[in-house]
């Protein structure tokens, strides 16, 4: 039972919705990153349960409709470390304008404690005047464990340099997190981006940098 609550709330920790998305939304776009391109992510979080994390992540586009993904995250409070792979998929056409879908499918495993998990997600995004609107909807199953739902709905606003969202996320049985974030590009290919937010009665925050490629 232990092996199995570690393992829950570093797949928690790694991705609030299981499934990582692009920087600093913790719901995720149904986009994918160009044939050849990608970007690399890291990131210090506080999250609900007071844990220290830093996390890193890297997404590659491999064909037009796939981007793979590695990641890597520290618990300096634990101390644990976790790591996961996934495939993300474009399953219809990006259109500007108008709505596309895609989808994650990924595997995570906690090394200390020992344990795998495995996690979905179904991802939508509309393309709307001043910014996109993003809905998830997945799941995550330790390995031994039951299957626990998992949902996110995040709404982006473009303020001329600077790209705001708000998002609202969480699992079954769980609190909801509801979340503000800020991003810039300083030089292109190079962001900076943070969150602000609220979950289980607590302050929850991030700060993090995204190199693109």
């Amino acid at each position: 039972m232990r092996r199995l609550c570690a393992l829950a709330a570093a797949l928690v920790g790694l991705a609030a919705v299981p499934a990582w998305a692009g920087r600093p939304l913790t719901v995720d776009d149904a986009n994918v990153a160009e044939v050849g391109g990608g970007q690399v992510e890291t990131w210090y979080a506080r999250p609900a349960g007071r844990d220290r994390l830093w996390t890193s992540t890297l997404g590659v586009g491999v064909l037009e409709w796939l981007e793979l993904g590695l990641g890597v995250e520290r618990s300096f409070s634990a101390p644990e470390t976790s790591t996961a792979v996934q495939a993300k998929m474009r399953l219809t056409p990006s259109v500007e304008g108008g709505c596309n879908f895609g989808a994650v499918l990924g595997r995570m495993h906690l090394h200390r404690e020992g344990g795998d998990a495995t996690y979905a997600n179904g991802l939508f995004t509309c393309n709307l005047d001043g910014g996109p609107l993003h809905l998830n909807l997945g799941a995550h199953r330790p390995d031994g464990g039951g299957t626990h739902a998992t949902w996110g709905v995040a709404k982006e606003f473009e303020l001329g340099a600077v790209t705001a969202h708000v998002e609202a996320f969480g699992q079954q049985h769980g609190k909801p997190t509801l979340q503000f974030g800020l991003r810039r590009e300083l030089v292109k290919n190079l962001q900076v981006d943070g969150t602000l937010g609220r979950s289980e009665r607590k302050a929850v925050f991030s700060l993090g940098l995204r190199v693109g490629f």
